[in-house]
């Protein structure tokens, strides 16, 4: 049976988040590995496997984040992470592919797909083929419309970098782009029907991974817009 969140989960977040010390971390280490790690690396090794087979013809990979923050990105804050997350992607290179993801916090938990590199990556490359040909994302657009689960979320720029439908607008004007899924803590999280439901989301989310993972080279697209 896959390990499971539990109500000490979230307690163990919220006090790590008051307690933010390695001396306090490593005093609660088997408290941490039971409730956090054990069922987030299951649940993640459990979705590998069904991209896996739900999709054979890429080279899937994942990353599993550190409880321990980068010490040089600390900016007064805490050495521990008080969450945890892992990532799921395939066929480039991380830091240039959309990906899956999936995190748990003290306040809650999401997941969803997300395209978040802002140099001259996937949403750059993204704008090049709207400007080009905005069939194929206009129904993607139109699809994620009509579900409640995952919303469009991302940073914004502050002036639009490409004009192009009504529709794709709020699409286009992002430097990062998610779509997510959020939800507070309750039964869900806590119960065997934690994993079918991201399964069933990132299934859904499908076609946008392939489509966004397919966006041609910028060398190959004809850009209309200026690049800053």
């Amino acid at each position: 049976m896959m390990p499971l969140y539990s109500e000490k989960t979230v307690e163990f977040l919220w006090e790590l988040r008051f307690n933010n010390s390695r001396e306090w971390f490593h005093a609660h280490k088997e408290a941490f590995d039971k409730w956090m790690l054990c069922p987030t690396k299951a649940l993640a090794d459990a979705l590998f496997d069904h991209l896996c087979q739900k999709a054979p013809g890429h080279d899937w990979n994942l990353h599993l984040s550190r409880i321990y923050r980068d010490a040089r990105r600390l900016h007064g804050r805490g050495p521990m992470n008080d969450h945890l997350w892992f990532t799921l992607w395939a066929d480039r290179e991380e830091d240039s592919a959309p990906a899956f993801w999936f995190s748990f916090f003290p306040e809650g938990w999401d997941f969803g797909m997300g395209c978040w590199s802002e140099h001259r990556g996937v949403m750059e490359r993204f704008r090049a083929q709207l400007s080009r040909d905005c069939t194929a994302a206009e129904e993607l657009a139109r699809r994620l419309q009509t579900q409640d689960v995952f919303s469009l979320g991302g940073d914004c720029y502050k002036r639009p970098k490409l004009t192009t439908t009504p529709l794709l607008q709020p699409w286009a004007d992002r430097k990062t782009l998610l779509l997510i899924c959020r939800r507070d803590h309750g039964a869900l999280d806590c119960s065997e029907a934690l994993f079918p439901f991201v399964r069933d989301g990132l299934d859904f989310l499908m076609p946008y991974y392939e489509y966004f993972l397919r966006l041609p080279a910028l060398d190959q697209a004809k850009s209309t817009f200026n690049h800053t």
